[in-house]
């Protein structure tokens, strides 16, 4: 007996359907695994420095979001001496190229012993550090670069190079059998981005998307 092309035409059709369904699924899915997007917030090399005497501010060279040079003055402070021990002045500087992110007092204010005066930040080198899923761990390797965005920035792209990544979850779920459950195990990585122009600051938010430059 001949088989009768009205029904095979249809069965072909819907095999040949069923399987661009999946197609298109798998691509997507694809698709979507290369383009996953993970937040983080920028961090920065921050140094709080002191003072070792304490006293009364007597100048301050800077105001915050000045940028400083290794060695540079900052303040000035006076301590005028007590019980027997004489006058003296304090100058805190800089031990980095960097920026002023507090000066938390002002002249003329006393300041306690070891109480931190300003706060500098080296802005050139800042860390990001983000959480991937385990499914995803095992494609990220030390030095390769990812694509950084962020919302101050719309439509630039920095760049941000893996310079750690940790070796145990930083969350795992008591009972870890389904696959779905694996995935809630999370990996913190961390990028460094280098920057000649100081326009990234510490505490702003960034995406990072998975798909490495090089």
């Amino acid at each position: 007996m001949r088989p009768n092309p009205k029904i095979i035409i249809p069965v072909v059709t819907v095999l040949l359907v069923g399987a661009g369904i999946l197609t298109f699924f798998d691509l997507q899915q694809a698709a979507d695994t290369r383009t996953m997007v993970v937040s983080g917030t920028i961090e920065a090399t921050e140094v709080d420095l002191s003072t070792q005497i304490g006293g009364t501010i007597k100048q301050e060279y800077v105001d915050k979001g000045d940028p400083v040079t290794t060695n540079q003055s900052l303040v000035s402070i006076y301590n005028s001496g007590r019980g027997g021990v004489g006058a003296a002045n304090e100058e805190i500087t800089s031990p980095i190229d960097g920026v002023v992110l507090e000066r938390l007092f002002e002249v003329g204010e006393n300041v306690p012993v070891g109480t931190t005066v300003i706060t500098v930040a080296d802005l050139h080198t800042l860390k990001l550090t983000i959480y991937v899923p385990e499914d995803r761990y095992g494609a990220i390797q030390m030095g390769q670069v990812y694509p950084v965005l962020a919302d101050s920035f719309p439509g630039q792209t920095f760049h941000g190079t893996v310079t750690h990544i940790a070796d145990q979850a930083e969350y795992t779920p008591k009972n870890v059998q389904t696959v779905d459950n694996r995935k809630t195990t999370v990996f913190a990585i961390e990028l460094t981005i280098t920057q000649n122009d100081n326009r990234l600051k510490p505490g702003m938010p960034a995406d990072v998307r998975l798909e490495p430059i090089s």
